[in-house]
């Protein structure tokens, strides 16, 4: 049965139940109706909850008698059922708190998340920053339910999370004073993002040097496209950079930072002026006009992949990921070997390149590699916010978090009596990072593990986590300062909500054609002049006020 069926269900039941009780009559009937362990709401009832008898402040069980709360979680297809997990098993003995997971998929999350929140029936808890975001919050503020008085008097870890890293309070403290939703920190995370690779084997072949310059990787790809570099006999089978552009520019965009602009990750087109602190609007940038220009040249030569923009991601990797030969030449990923599986012995990664300004750059930003926020939101339909957060308080101690984070004690880890934290190999046939995936919360879930606990964690080497923490020695030197995830009062949100709708379609629409036609040129001015039209100026007025109150606070 779906949440939706059954939460139809809850509520013709409580129909009855209330014609039961008014049947009954008198004021015994509204004083019983929540049940001997009804604990009450955060509304009217400052400084926190009201406690009863089955509720227990400190200490574990949270309660004494089983309360269930119903958690909503966008899954993916592979992940198994929450149910199956032995951490969550473990952690309903603990706590006597009942999770009942429901769960939608990614594919139509959107839709049923707008109905839902405008005037369906809520779950106690959103599970998970793929489940809500920051305008889903800040436009349905009297949805949720402030969480800073439970964090004081109920949650000790997430309280000690925050004194240790006061970026985490500041991250999910909204410009009212309120914390509508907790956020995590992921563990043993690298500041790098997305890295750029290069097929070393190809190199060889041609007796080709690593390239260091944008100028060096074109005549590196052109050499790949006109000839046998894959050694296979065919020279026509080559396509030395591939990648999807359909329907968007976050693919493309990562190749972008030779050029002295680097996106935020967190913001669509965002970007810090490295040299004043300043917020930048990407594609309004003279820099971006001559990264397309490159581009264009690259497609005009076939160099680029022509089905670029036409093909999905599933279909880019098809290619990278080619059984009998390797076919592609050079891209990005967050971490090569896994990314260029079967052919991963090929593919080395490659330092970030000079562009024409000599800037070398590779993406990168904490607030959303390292530090996630709305990953855990109390609804104003949960009867027992208390028991809620002293549950988040339970997943955020370090042995939760680190299992939530690569899978349950004696199935995906081992823990020694010292403290050591090892991992067992994964099933035949499955990679660490795939099937952690399929077994755990991986990045969701407010988790936080304490750096003394870090340190007792042996990670695999050689691939995955491991590999990308080793190979980010020598990436995170240049990692350029982002735009930071700031915070924004639900006035600027709902503002640059209006203002990007036409703004980012009107930018996808120049980027792809510029690209694959040319014209970008001759187009800029009147560009430039449409975007301001449509209020660029305004939106990046909005964005300076935001880091300005971040960067004050």
């Amino acid at each position: 049965m779906t949440y939706w069926k059954k939460a139809l269900s809850l509520l013709l039941a409580l129909c009855l139940l209330a014609s039961l009780f008014a049947a009954c009559g008198g004021k015994d009937s509204d004083s019983s109706a929540g049940g001997e362990s009804s604990t009450g709401s955060a509304a009217g009832n400052e400084g926190g909850a009201a406690e009863d008898a089955n509720f227990n402040p400190t200490g574990y069980p949270i309660v004494n008698e089983p309360v269930t709360l119903t958690f909503l979680y966008v899954k993916g297809a592979s992940l198994r059922d929450f149910k199956e997990n032995g951490m969550f098993q473990e952690m309903e003995k603990t706590t006597n708190v009942v999770i009942d997971w429901q769960y939608a998929g990614d594919a139509d999350w959107g839709e049923q998340k707008s109905l839902l929140l405008a005037g369906g029936d809520l779950p106690d808890v959103f599970f998970g920053d793929n489940s809500l975001n920051d305008m889903d919050i800040l436009t349905n503020l009297d949805l949720f339910v402030p969480l800073e008085d439970y964090i004081d008097q109920y949650c000790p870890n997430i309280k000690a999370a925050y004194d240790a890293e006061p970026i985490m309070r500041k991250m999910v403290t909204q410009p009212d004073g309120h914390i509508y939703t907790l956020n995590s920190k992921l563990p043993l995370r690298p500041k790098a993002c997305d890295i750029p690779f290069i097929n070393q084997k190809w190199l060889d072949n041609l007796n080709l040097e690593m390239p260091t310059t944008v100028d060096e990787w074109y005549n590196v790809l052109k050499a790949f496209k006109e000839q046998d570099a894959n050694g296979n006999g065919d020279p026509n089978d080559e396509v030395p950079l591939s990648g999807s552009g359909k329907g968007d520019m976050f693919d493309w965009i990562r190749y972008i930072n030779p050029w002295g602009i680097t996106d935020s990750l967190e913001t669509n087109y965002l970007a810090l002026e490295q040299e004043t602190g300043e917020p930048i609007f990407i594609p309004a940038d003279e820099r971006y006009k001559e990264a397309v220009q490159f581009f264009e040249k690259l497609y005009a030569e076939g160099i680029m992949d022509q089905e670029y923009f036409t093909q999905d991601g599933s279909q880019s990797d098809a290619k990278l990921k080619n059984e009998e030969v390797s076919l592609v030449g050079t891209g990005i990923a967050w971490e090569v070997s896994s990314a260029t599986n079967p052919h991963s012995d090929e593919y080395v990664p490659m330092l970030p390149l000079a562009g024409p300004r000599g800037d070398r750059y590779v993406r990168g930003n904490d607030g959303c590699i390292i530090y996630r926020r709305n990953n855990f939101t109390v609804t104003t339909a949960c009867e027992h916010p208390e028991v809620a957060m002293r549950w988040a308080d339970y997943y955020s101690s370090d042995d939760i978090s680190v299992q939530s984070y690569w899978g349950p004690f004696g199935e995906a880890l081992e823990k020694a009596d010292d403290g050591t934290i090892t991992f067992l190999d994964p099933p035949d046939g499955k990679t660490g990072d795939v099937w952690y995936w399929e077994i755990t919360c991986r990045d969701y879930g407010p988790k936080y593990v304490s750096p003394e606990t870090e340190a007792k964690i042996q990670l695999p080497e050689g691939s995955g986590d491991g590999a990308k923490l080793a190979c980010d020695e020598d990436f995170k030197e240049f990692v350029a300062q982002p735009y930071p995830v700031v915070n924004y009062t639900p006035e600027q949100m709902d503002e640059i909500s209006k203002l990007t709708v036409d703004i980012y379609k009107y930018v996808k629409e120049c980027w792809a054609n510029w690209i694959v036609n040319g014209g970008i040129d001759k187009d800029w001015d009147g560009y430039i002049a449409q975007l301001n039209q449509m209020g660029l100026e305004r939106l990046m007025e909005i964005y300076q006020e935001a880091l300005d109150a971040y960067n004050a606070g």
